[in-house]
């Protein structure tokens, strides 16, 4: 019995370990984006470099500074927007602004003709990668947006409008093709979500008995302690098994062992309310999870689960359960399972075939244990 309670707080910290998964994601990903920012500084600075002969080339130098200052202090804190909730609308601005920052120099540098003008075509293909279709085609709108500015700014654009038609269309062609592979890779990670999904409602649900798998077990007491807590109200918990199951495999064969404990999984749902909780946690071990239940509510339904078993099941068999509430001095899992399986415990030594209660804290069974017996079957 041990060896299943510890294996009910492996991974406790599954939510935990999930949001700090979702951080480095985010992480990753905004230092992507700075990465990229950096590039197209570096190659501004060295484009600036080879033409030094080039307009207005003090100015462009000092903003190609500031946007390199500004790359750095996002890389730098990258950590901390990583963890707010607002860190996707922050990639996407500073995706979109950073086309903007291209416009600016090439407005500085030459306008329609400054080579500097293929960088905006960066931002689309990061975008394509990173963002949902939506984010993309507002970078590809911010790209447009800001080679429209170039262009009305330069007044030699209608003596050789070639040029400016040719970055265009080219730049609609990428925003429209970065829309659609976003949207195409969007699709399939919907679909396999949706795969995983099922394959986790697959892997959540005991095949057996029907009853749940005690990582749902572990998760879902961990999210009705802190209900319990904020709500100040009761949880109570029972461990079940089945006593002396190995003779009814051993007398009987296991198929008559399976449909029993099948049974007795149909016995305890049966039993439970839309939002308890029944999870098999081993072989012939059981939990009920009672939200929103005390211990005497507990141990009624305890005694309701042994008196339907007879009627459900091929063979006589019996079952031992252990009743603990969660203490409000120590509201945790590991305390609520050590009082339940105390109590179980205790049945045990008692000569099993009974329900135990083990309630500390103030309340008229405080610090007592109670064994009821039942009644001999004929």
């Amino acid at each position: 019995m041990n060896s299943n309670k510890e294996d009910l707080f492996d991974g406790a910290l599954g939510a935990g370990a999930e949001q700090a998964a979702w951080r480095t994601f985010w992480l990753t990903h905004i230092r992507i984006g700075f990465g990229i920012f950096l590039v197209e500084t570096l190659v501004v600075v060295c484009y600036l470099a080879i033409t030094p002969e080039g307009p207005h080339r003090s100015i462009l130098w000092a903003v190609a500074a500031f946007l390199h200052l500004l790359a750095l202090v996002g890389m730098f804190l990258a950590p901390t927007v990583a963890s707010k909730p607002w860190c996707a609308t922050y990639s996407v601005a500073w995706t979109a602004l950073s086309a903007f920052g291209v416009a600016a120099v090439a407005i500085l540098d030459s306008g329609m003709s400054s080579p500097l003008l293929v960088l905006p075509f960066l931002p689309l293909i990061y975008g394509t990668l990173m963002f949902t279709p939506r984010a993309t085609g507002i970078c590809g709108l911010a790209a447009l947006a800001s080679l429209a500015l170039v262009a009305l700014t330069d007044r030699d654009v209608p003596s050789s409008p070639g040029r400016a038609f040719l970055l265009l269309a080219s730049l609609v062609g990428a925003s429209a093709l970065t829309v659609a592979v976003a949207i195409n890779r969007t699709h399939i990670e919907q679909h396999k979500a949706q795969l995983q999904a099922a394959l986790a409602d697959m892997a959540s649900v005991d095949e057996l008995t029907g009853c749940a798998v005690r990582r749902v077990l572990r998760q879902r007491m961990e999210e009705e302690i802190a209900r319990s807590v904020r709500n100040r109200s009761p949880l109570s918990l029972l461990m079940i098994d089945v006593d002396q199951f190995k003779s009814v495999n051993d007398t009987f064969g296991y198929v008559v062992g399976d449909h029993v404990l099948a049974n007795i999984g149909s016995v305890l749902r049966h039993n439970g309310r839309a939002f308890d909780l029944v999870s098999r946690i081993g072989g012939d071990e059981f939990a009920l999870l009672l939200p929103d239940t005390d211990v005497p509510s507990a141990v009624e339904v305890a005694e309701r689960i042994r008196h339907d078993l007879p009627a459900a099941v091929e063979v006589s068999v019996t079952l031992s359960i252990g009743v603990g509430g969660l203490e409000r001095s120590m509201p945790t899992a590991e305390h609520l399972v050590d009082d339940a399986d105390f109590a179980l415990y205790q049945v045990k030594r008692a000569g099993r075939d009974a329900i135990a209660i083990h309630h500390p804290g103030p309340s008229p069974i405080s610090g007592r244990m109670i064994v009821q017996r039942s009644r001999k079957r004929v």
